[in-house]
């Protein structure tokens, strides 16, 4: 049982270090004309909100430190100037719940943070945080029977923050920041019901290494309004009622995208996917072949940040829905599926995805796969 539990918590590890890499790897390509930089600190505090009857137990503070290391684009390519010179980097967050059934977690990030309004004393900004942590006391029916959140010590770590950066001077700005921290394991471990810390409040400052008004405004982002056509080929495993056995996904999903700016496509999509969780969500264990298959039909949404991308679908079961037979009637799990996340582009035709796949507010799976596109004008 520890093993399984090991050898999914290593996965997780291994998928999010690989896209620390790519972040990393483009990061220091763009960074050859000195892209000026900035160091942030912040005290972190919030409370654990349970989700589920099952872990209304754990209402629990939340205390930490952050910092992060961060690049400012001053609008050296056009992506930059499209999202209005956002920053972005590398942070670590250390936090403890005050209890040992939660423990104490230590993360490991990128960030990306996009300006949404900009002025001489304040800038409002969107936080985004994604990465993996370790620490947090995994549930144990013998030493650890009151986490019933997450069943493992790894876990992905996310962020969504509402950002004030309050100009002190050209160099030193104090940041408030408000949202909500969430940890899961993506249902890689069992049980994966995850943590949710909302509202989080972060009170710090940021010294930046440069004057934050020298932006380049020369540069006009250009883009062609297209068609494109998409393939995605991808999978995951999961845990369902137990640590074992784990259950294996295969995703097939054909896309129909349009372009029409320069940050985002939006697209209808329809997913074919192999599920054999099925085999232990429905009452029967003995279902093969075509009851495993499930197909559906999604709206989405992407942004295009450079070679990165962030992916958003949200959309509904057409055939075989896996959960008009059974038991996650407790969950209140209806018909809705919905998907976030990332990609970096291999080439300009192919790129590589991580995504969490949920039914309602519950992680499904972690995927990962292939995207490959092909343009139609």
């Amino acid at each position: 049982m520890k093993n399984d539990k090991s050898t999914s918590s290593k996965r997780i590890l291994y998928i999010v270090l690989l896209f620390l890499g790519f972040f990393a790897n483009n990061t220091l390509a763009q960074s050859e004309i000195k892209t000026p930089y900035f160091v942030q600190l912040s005290h972190v505090r919030g409370e654990n909100k349970p989700h589920r009857p099952v872990i209304a137990n754990l209402t629990y503070p939340y205390r930490g430190a952050e910092i992060k290391i961060g690049w400012q684009s001053i609008g050296k390519q056009p992506w930059q100037v499209a999202f209005r010179y956002p920053s972005y980097g590398l942070g670590f967050n250390y936090s403890t719940f005050e209890t040992e059934v939660l423990g104490v977690p230590a993360s490991l990030f990128f960030f990306t943070t996009f300006p949404q309004i900009n002025s001489k004393l304040i800038n409002i900004n969107l936080d985004v945080n994604f990465g993996l942590s370790y620490g947090i006391n995994p549930y144990d029916k013998i030493s650890n029977p009151h986490n019933f959140s997450t069943g493992s010590s790894i876990n992905a770590f996310f962020g969504i923050y509402l950002e004030q950066s309050i100009h002190i001077d050209k160099k030193f700005d104090i940041v408030v920041s408000e949202g909500l921290t969430h940890y899961s394991n993506g249902a890689m471990g069992y049980p994966n019901l995850g943590l949710n810390v909302f509202p989080t409040l972060k009170v710090g400052f940021r010294d930046h290494q440069f004057d934050r008004l020298k932006l380049n405004k020369d540069i006009k982002p250009e883009y062609k309004r297209n068609w494109q056509l998409s393939l995605y080929v991808g999978g995951g495993v999961k845990t369902l009622f137990a640590a074992k056995p784990l259950y294996r996904e295969l995703v097939l999903q054909p896309s129909l995208y349009y372009r029409p700016s320069y940050k985002r496509r939006i697209g209808l999509s329809y997913d074919v996917i192999y599920n054999e969780a099925i085999t232990g969500i429905w009452t029967r264990s003995d279902e093969t072949g075509r009851e495993l298959i499930t197909q559906s039909v999604l709206l989405s949404h992407e942004f295009l940040i450079n070679r990165f991308t962030i992916l958003t679908q949200i959309g509904m079961y057409v055939v075989n829905l896996p959960f008009d037979k059974v038991a996650y009637s407790r969950y209140d799990i209806d018909s809705i599926v919905s998907r976030l996340g990332i990609g970096f582009h291999l080439t300009p035709w192919a790129k590589i995805v991580l995504n969490l796949k949920s039914h309602y507010i519950k992680a499904e799976y972690i995927e990962t796969g292939l995207v490959f596109n092909l343009n139609l004008n």
